[in-house]
């Protein structure tokens, strides 16, 4: 008799499982979302890692091996449980990577443990299957005896296993809810006026200025992106048509600052008109990192303005 290793029902469940990855990792990686994608990784995340685990903790489904052997019962329970706790594991990681916690990194982080512990388990079924027929047979006191070791050895290493993953879930989950939340990344703006009481404000924004005259502005820009972030604040005055269209517009100034994340950077500013007309905008473009060629409020990463009438 051949190698058990060179028989396909040694390596069907394992090609089975990796095949199986293979699909939902192509999925997940394509434009397929929602109740579709759901439908085909589901099953996934809920059996197919811990029975690739399990199967390389229990490489053998035959009776002859009883050390390191569970019946089909056992291993579809040990599946589920390693499942659950492997993609808990991996969810509660990913809050620490710069990826963010979507279905394709998950799925990625699984397909590996999947192929690697179906390896294992491959290797091991091979170092462990009958060379042939002429193997000699255990006296049955031995065989019971050794079987009753075996069972009980078998027992404990599940228990261990299933006791390891628990631990590290809880682990996990415990060190995740101990992280300050972070929460969405996002930038504040907004343009404020100074009152005669000499608080800033954002309300009393001027609405007529005199051709060639000034009037003294702040704006500020509150860093919540949960890092230091290089900002461009451009100014500009644009004369819009009804439609909506911006026939003319011209740059009065611009404005750069490293700021750090939580910080708050607060810029005095003076508007000085070069367009003359009713109701032109006032419009402040907010950049992180460089700066187009074109400056517009379509690429602007945040934008605010006013209407101001210049006479």
């Amino acid at each position: 008799m051949g190698r058990w290793s060179d028989t396909l029902p040694a390596t069907v469940d394992l090609l089975a499982a990796v095949g199986y990855t293979a699909v939902v990792l192509l999925a997940s990686l394509s434009s397929l979302e929602g109740v579709f994608l759901a439908a085909i990784a589901l099953p996934f995340l809920l059996f197919v890692p811990g029975y690739a685990v399990v199967a390389s903790l229990f490489p053998t489904w035959n009776p002859e091996y009883e050390n390191h052997r569970l019946i089909a019962t056992e291993r579809l329970l040990y599946s589920v449980a390693a499942s659950i706790c492997l993609a808990i594991i991996v969810g509660v990681n990913i809050e620490f990577t710069p990826w963010p916690i979507h279905p394709t990194p998950v799925i990625t982080a699984l397909a590996i443990v999947t192929v690697v512990t179906a390896g294992i388990a491959w290797y091991r079924r091979h170092q462990r299957a009958p060379t042939g027929l002429g193997q000699a047979s255990m006296p049955s006191g031995t065989s019971q005896a050794a079987s009753g070791r075996s069972d009980g050895e078998r027992i404990q290493l599940g228990t261990i296993a299933v006791s390891v993953a628990i631990l590290v879930t809880f682990a996990s989950v415990t060190l995740v809810a101990a992280q300050p939340q972070r929460g969405e990344a996002y930038t504040e703006f907004g343009l404020l006026t100074e009152s005669e009481a000499s608080d800033l404000e954002a309300s009393g924004y001027p609405e007529q200025i005199a051709m060639g005259e000034s009037k003294q502005m702040y704006f500020t820009v509150t860093n919540h992106e949960m890092e230091t972030t290089e900002y461009v604040v451009v100014v500009q005055l644009a004369r819009v048509a009804p439609t909506g269209e911006v026939t003319e517009r011209t740059r009065l100034d611009s404005y750069n600052n490293r700021t750090a994340t939580g910080d708050r950077w607060l810029q005095r500013h003076t508007v000085t008109p070069v367009l003359e007309g009713e109701r032109l905008r006032l419009t402040y473009l907010l950049y992180r990192g460089g700066l187009p060629d074109q400056p517009t409020a379509e690429n602007a990463y945040r934008e605010t303005h006013i209407w101001v009438d210049v006479t």
